[in-house]
């Protein structure tokens, strides 16, 4: 196992030297997993070549994509089904090509680095421990020149997250095919080596076009599902009771847990990102939508073993570190080891947990927290930033955030917020601070309100876009591709705050910086001093 030391306060929760460890056999499940994906799309992409209605795969491909977003700790049973059924589907395919490359008198081109037979678990098995072995020895990907490797890299975690965005809207009943292809026509970009670096680097911004309007799509289909959003309070509490805390960003699956508790004495609670639930007027006014919970700083471990209830991680958003196993559900497809499964939507073994374990045995409000926004107030506010800036009273606009509010780096946002900002307007999605051009907005990592705002001021003003900076204070990992979202609506400056290894890997941090000038934080003074020159 590789492991390496880390500093920072976000990801250990405390301010102490973490170590973090690549594990060499979850590295080989990932690479096979990748490597017999890339086949698969590779035959698909060949078929459709001959008018082939390939939609049934592409939703398979879809799926076992977003394999890839949760804990790889899978129980070998589950990696040999996920491996084996990836290896039957690819040789499916590879007939199918080769039969119709026949009837059309074809030489068929198959595909050249083919990963050998993967027909039983016995050589599944010695497969992994012949890839663990060579990442042991060899280090990760040498036979990729390190452009290409940035480049591949965040190819993958744009797929990653375009494929949880496309299973996540299908839960709300929307599927979209073209969307759905250019996923696999993008992934396939990988099996083409010849592709220069320029070419790769057009391809992803090309795709995060399309892929920027698919996040608008699930962002208005929340909006209709579950909205409005409106202002309100939220109590950081435990309430007397049983409990289940629910984490992630699936707020489908939160209204069918509260649904299901309905008329029962369990409480439900947000974790991280759910938090976002209670802006929307439909969630909130659930009964047994208790508050959230936190007590640590980011500490996910220790925060889902102090909680007196089971936990409820929703589809494809389990945290990539280890957990407290037993008490832990989700609807995952493949979850990882230790952690119970729900299917088909029938949460009875999450609410019998939940009866059977202890709960909060007091009334206790750590605080209570304001969330969510008035829409006529940002629309003011956007109004008052064009009028500054055609009339040169500001030359700058800095975006600060999203964050959770629970993780933020404190210290450099006040900072940076107390500077010298005479000739910049500030939006902050963290602190409320009263004073000239600045804007406030209390979202907690919903960045469709921050989407609208940029597109807005582009859309009255299009010069505004060369002065527009982005501080994205949290890193997790949809960070990535949201990033490149603002790389498409051509935000001209963008920060990324500090990531923490198991959630976004150095080598996409270094990629980005070095291929699409993304920088990371340094000093609010420096970071200041780089957005004026650049925007003065």
């Amino acid at each position: 196992m590789n492991k390496f030391f880390y500093y920072n306060a976000l990801c250990s929760g405390s301010n102490t030297q973490s170590v973090f460890s690549i594990d060499p056999y979850v590295t080989a499940i990932k690479e096979l997993l990748v490597s017999e994906l890339k086949q698969v799309v590779y035959y698909i992409e060949k078929l459709r070549s001959f008018d082939f209605d390939m939609s049934s795969y592409t939703d398979k491909v879809i799926e076992f994509i977003t394999v890839l977003i949760v804990n790889l700790d899978f129980t070998k049973e589950n990696t040999f089904i996920i491996i084996e059924d990836l290896y039957n589907n690819k040789k499916m395919l590879e007939k199918m090509y080769i039969s119709a490359c026949e009837k059309a008198d074809l030489e068929p081109d198959l595909f050249s680095e083919n990963t050998g037979n993967l027909s039983s678990k016995d050589i599944i098995l010695k497969a992994l421990n012949e890839k663990e072995k060579d990442i042991k020895t060899s280090g990760l990907n040498l036979k990729t020149d390190k452009n290409k490797k940035y480049l591949y890299e965040i190819m993958m975690n744009i797929v990653l997250n375009a494929c949880n965005k496309l299973i996540e809207l299908k839960s709300y009943g929307i599927s979209l095919e073209n969307a759905k292809n250019n996923v696999l026509s993008f992934l396939n970009t990988t099996n083409i080596p010849s592709l220069s670096d320029d070419e790769l680097k057009n391809i992803i911004r090309n795709f995060a076009k399309n892929n920027y309007e698919t996040t608008k799509i699930l962002y208005n289909t929340l909006m209709k599902r579950f909205g409005p959003v409106s202002k309100t309070k939220v109590d950081v509490c435990e309430k007397e009771g049983q409990a289940v805390l629910v984490s992630g960003s699936g707020f489908d699956e939160l209204e069918k847990i509260l649904s299901a508790v309905k008329g029962l004495n369990i409480n439900v609670y947000s974790y991280q990102e759910m938090i976002s639930a209670f802006q929307y007027e439909k969630l909130r006014q659930h009964p047994n939508f208790a508050g959230h919970y936190t007590k640590s700083t980011n500490n996910i471990q220790s925060d889902f073993a102090d909680f007196p209830g089971p936990v409820f991680v929703t589809k494809n958003s389990m945290p990539k570190i280890d957990v407290i196993r037993g008490r832990i559900f989700t609807s995952t497809k493949y979850p990882a080891f230790g952690i119970s499964k729900i299917e088909n939507d029938n949460f009875e073994p999450l609410v019998k947990s939940a009866l059977e374990t202890k709960g909060f045995l007091n009334n206790f409000t750590l605080k209570t927290i304001n969330i969510g926004y008035n829409k006529n107030e940002i629309e003011n506010g956007i109004s008052e930033i064009i009028t500054k800036f055609k009339n040169k009273e500001i030359k700058n606009v800095i975006i600060i955030g999203i964050t959770d509010k629970f993780n933020i780096i404190d210290d450099y946002i006040s900072e940076f917020l107390n500077l010298n900002h005479e000739n910049n307007y500030i939006i902050s999605f963290t602190e409320e601070l009263k004073q000239n051009n600045f804007m406030h907005v209390n979202s907690y990592l919903d960045f469709g309100i921050l989407y609208e705002i940029v597109e807005k001021l582009i859309e009255q003003e299009s010069e505004i876009r060369n002065h527009i900076s982005i501080f994205l204070a949290d890193c997790n990992n949809t960070t990535i591709s949201h990033i490149f979202n603002f790389i498409h609506l051509e935000v001209r400056n963008i920060f990324l705050g500090p990531c923490c290894p198991n959630v976004v890997s150095p080598v996409l941090v270094e990629g980005l910086d070095s291929m699409f000038n993304i920088k990371t934080l340094t000093t609010p003074k420096e970071d200041l001093e780089l957005i004026n020159e650049k925007g003065g």
